[in-house]
């Protein structure tokens, strides 16, 4: 008898532990993008799983770019892209 009281309490425990993981493995189905990072539930928020920015949340996509690249913008303000003249033959 007490053989058969721990097996039931140790298939409660172990059945308890697999289903709060397979919860936790079903909090969302984002598919993550090359930097190991995806958009929120929100459709807003940015978040990443993996690379060197691990556990992170910025408020966009372009957030996160913007972290990723030092924080300097694509173009600088001091240096504007500069516009290719047309040359007429």
């Amino acid at each position: 008898m007490n053989m058969l009281c721990c097996f039931g309490k140790l298939f409660s425990l172990v059945f308890g532990i697999s289903l709060g993981l397979s919860s936790l493995a079903n909090a969302h189905s984002g598919i993550m993008d090359g930097y190991g990072c995806h958009r929120g539930p929100d459709k807003a928020s940015y978040h990443c799983h993996q690379g060197q920015f691990v556990g992170r949340t910025f408020k966009s996509k372009e957030d996160f770019l913007r972290q990723l690249r030092g924080g300097k913008s694509e173009f600088s303000k001091s240096n504007p892209p500069q516009l290719e003249k047309k040359i007429d033959e």
